[in-house]
């Protein structure tokens, strides 16, 4: 069969035409971002999701039949044939984006699971919880309001009526020295550089998992090996009921571990040394980015999985 010249044309045309429309008009919803979906393969689902929603909803406008159509028929043969290739392109955009976007979740959760292990689950847990800690906007010392109760040795709570029953409102706060990541010093601010070891898996740049001309994006994970301590550890409770205050109603009741010596009330002799709050974990990240903006990775870098851990610069010496 041989095609009539002016097809290739046209078909492009329509093309053309309906591409720059779903540019111009479609738009992935804000929220599908890191801290709403901080497993990106659950925020490549929630984007085929939504796209697909917006242009199934603009779909008869990107077809546009009546163009060519003259009362219940086509206008003429030319005008079937462009309007049903309208059609096709269409449904061919809303099958390549739950294809390649569902295609690309697949991978994803693939490559999290080959890389992490047994660990895979709860690095994805962790990620979780970042994000929602960030959504939460907690603030401190101001403090994080909680109901603290008595429970059994089951978990349970006790009832009412039972004499080991009690709960409360608590305002809890956190401080600590060094500050999370910055001390205070003569000219300012400068970071403290915690024990961290970040080991990325896919390079620099990462791996490509939606092909052109998708908008093609990339992902990377890492590995991070975390230490530190905590010289100072100040725990507020700004909500106790227990010390009373003749113009407050009541004062925080404060529990403060530092590095210093513990001395027996009744002799005054030394009996012992706080030792400061040491911590050592591993943990992972992932995530997927388009091309354009700040990339996943850092182009002119390096990976280093031997990269010795960083040393505080406080008062106290090092880790």
């Amino acid at each position: 069969m041989t095609l009539p010249s002016w097809l290739d044309n046209e078909a492009q045309q329509v093309v053309d035409e309906i591409t720059q429309q779903i540019r111009d008009e479609i738009h992935l919803d804000p929220n599908i971002n890191y801290q709403t979906y901080p497993n990106p393969a659950d925020a490549m689902l929630a984007a085929a999701a939504d796209l697909t929603q917006k242009i199934e909803a603009r779909q008869q406008d990107y077809v546009d039949r009546d163009r060519y159509m003259s009362g219940d028929k086509y206008s003429s043969t030319s005008a079937k044939t462009i309007s049903q290739g309208r059609e096709w392109y269409v449904d061919q955009v809303l099958y390549q984006i739950n294809e390649q976007y569902g295609g690309a979740a697949g991978m994803i959760n693939d490559k999290i699971n080959e890389e992490f292990g047994d660990s895979a689950n709860d690095v994805r847990e962790a990620n979780k919880d970042g994000a929602d800690l960030l959504k939460e906007a907690i603030s401190f010392p101001i403090g994080l309001t909680m109901m603290a109760q008595h429970v059994q040795d089951d978990g349970t709570k006790y009832g009412v009526d039972e004499l080991g029953y009690w709960d409360e409102e608590v305002t809890l706060g956190v401080d600590m020295e060094p500050d999370y990541l910055y001390e205070k010093s003569d000219d300012g601010k400068k970071l403290i550089n915690l024990g961290v070891q970040n080991v990325c898996f896919f390079g620099p740049t990462g791996i490509p998992v939606l092909p052109q001309p998708n908008y093609m994006v990339q992902f990377n994970s890492w590995m991070i090996n975390v230490e530190g301590r905590m010289n100072e550890f100040t725990l507020i409770d700004a909500d106790n009921e227990v010390h009373p205050n003749p113009v407050f109603g009541h004062e925080a009741q404060i529990y403060k571990r530092k590095i210093e010596t513990v001395y027996d009330t009744a002799t005054n002799l030394p009996i012992g040394l706080n030792q400061p709050i040491k911590f050592k974990f591993d943990t992972g990240t992932f995530i997927a980015v388009p091309p354009f903006g700040k990339s996943i990775g850092d182009r002119d870098g390096y990976n280093n999985p031997e990269l010795i851990f960083g040393e505080t610069s406080s008062e106290y010496g090092k880790l």
